[in-house]
């Protein structure tokens, strides 16, 4: 039988301060603020990993403690007064309690399972920022001995990027721990706090300005809303995801032919196979930017993703063209993907026009540090995770994953694009990528793909 327990991990010497939040996070938290918990499951980021053997559960509260030390993200707590803006407030100490599950040696119960159940209590409840550290932890033992770190980290804390970066640290430090070796340095990265604070400095209200203004200019572009292609069904809003080995080879090899990255190469995809369906030659598409550009920005444990309004054309004769596109619209999105988000509310609100629904483009994919190509690639598998009525795009495309598997995720408005579309719109992604490793695709040859899978059993 599993025991269940309590431990606390305690910090101390860290800087207490106090200040605005970063655009970022003042994203994040409107978000949060519209849509949770009452639209909308709680949004936290959930990751596992292992504990190297020799250590005790002591040796790794004391490594989560240093954690914490290193990133005031994961110590900070977040207060709005009614009627003002928000304020983080950085502890200087405190503890974190964690969950503990012991499994003897002879209980049948996986560790998958026990995970699973970590991460389903950790997300079953709203956390309360202004009274809450950002994240929920549990270790699991086998006999005592720890073997597993579960964790549900809050969106305002961290980011996926940050997510990932926090795992790779964690493990380094567990492993340094258990190799009776100094832990590794903390990166060197700017806090949240520090981020703020120079977005409020002249420089970042330059930056502020430039983005507002070419948010103007994209609004004087903003198609009309298009009409409903199908009767949708209810709940009105599907979520389908392609997991594919293949699919990671495949655009790396396009973007090494076509001497582009990544990111442009899935856009281009994306653009492609969205005009096979759009009844309107320009489309509005919204691009999700990590707006991690600079090395002491990199590193930041935060949130720093900020949605950047464009405006494409879906007009051409192959992918180079939409390639061509691609990478304009990126490099103007990296441009101008750092601004104040009521700034770009307020201009929104006053233009007089509502933003048509369209796609939005998020790409996590591409931030992944590169890894070796698997020699024995695993099958594709489509699945359909989720429903939704809460939506106010046509289409998400959520590009995750592992450095060699690519979680391609869309959540499609089916008055758009009915079940069967949406199945070929990512079992085509695959085909296209493909293809384009090997030479330019015609648009002609991607609708000849796309009405191939909505056919094919």
């Amino acid at each position: 039988m599993i025991t269940e327990s309590r431990a606390t991990v305690e910090f101390h010497g860290g800087t207490a301060r106090s200040g605005p939040l970063c655009w970022g996070q003042q994203g994040t938290w409107d978000s949060l603020s519209l849509w949770y918990p009452q639209v909308k499951p709680f949004f936290f980021l959930t990751r596992w990993l292992p504990v190297p053997l020799l250590l005790e559960l002591g040796d790794v509260l004391d490594v989560v403690g240093e954690l914490l030390l290193r990133h005031e993200s994961l110590r900070t707590l977040v207060d709005q007064r009614p009627g003002g803006e928000p304020t983080q407030r950085v502890l200087a100490s405190g503890t974190l309690s964690i969950d503990v599950y012991d499994r003897p040696a002879d209980d049948p119960v996986q560790f998958g399972d026990i995970v699973d159940t970590c991460w389903e209590r950790g997300t079953a409840q709203a956390l309360d920022h202004s009274r809450e550290l950002p994240l929920r932890l549990s270790v699991a033992l086998h006999d005592g001995i720890p073997v597993v770190i579960a964790f549900a980290l809050s969106h305002l804390a961290a980011d996926f990027t940050a997510t990932e970066a926090l795992v790779r640290e964690l493990t380094a430090m567990l492993d340094a721990k258990a190799a009776g070796t100094p832990l590794p340095p903390a990166r060197q990265a700017l806090q949240p706090l520090d981020i703020a604070l120079a977005e409020r400095s002249p420089d970042g209200q330059r930056r502020n300005i430039d983005a507002v203004r070419h948010l103007r200019s994209v609004l004087d572009r903003m198609p009309d809303p298009i009409t409903p292609q199908a009767v949708p069904e209810s709940p009105r809003f599907i979520g389908a995801n392609l997991e594919s080995d293949i699919l990671a080879v495949a655009v790396r090899r396009a973007a090494r032919r076509c001497r582009t990255s990544t990111s442009v190469v899935l856009l281009a995809i994306t653009s492609a196979l969205v005009r096979c369906f759009w009844p309107d030659p320009l489309l509005r598409l919204d691009i999700m930017q990590s707006n991690r550009t600079t090395p002491d920005i990199a590193a930041a444990t935060t949130t720093l993703n900020q949605v950047v309004h464009t405006v494409t054309d879906l007009t051409g004769e192959s992918l180079s063209t939409m390639l061509e596109v691609a990478a304009r619209t990126m490099t103007l999105a990296i441009t101008h993907s750092r601004y104040d988000n009521r700034s770009a509310r307020e201009v929104i609100r006053t233009s007089g026009r509502d933003l048509a629904p369209g796609v939005q483009f998020n790409d996590m994919w591409s931030t992944l540090h590169k890894g070796r190509t698997s020699a024995d690639p695993s099958p594709s598998a489509l699945t359909w995770p989720a429903v939704s009525d809460a939506e106010n795009m046509a289409i998400y495309l959520d590009i995750r994953g592992t450095p060699h598997r690519i979680l391609l995720g869309a959540m499609v408005d089916t008055a758009i694009l009915p079940r069967p579309g949406i199945a070929a719109f990512l079992l085509t992604f695959e085909r296209v990528a493909v293809e384009l490793a090997e030479a330019d695709v015609s648009l002609d040859r991607v609708r000849d793909l796309t009405v191939e899978n909505a056919t094919s059993p």
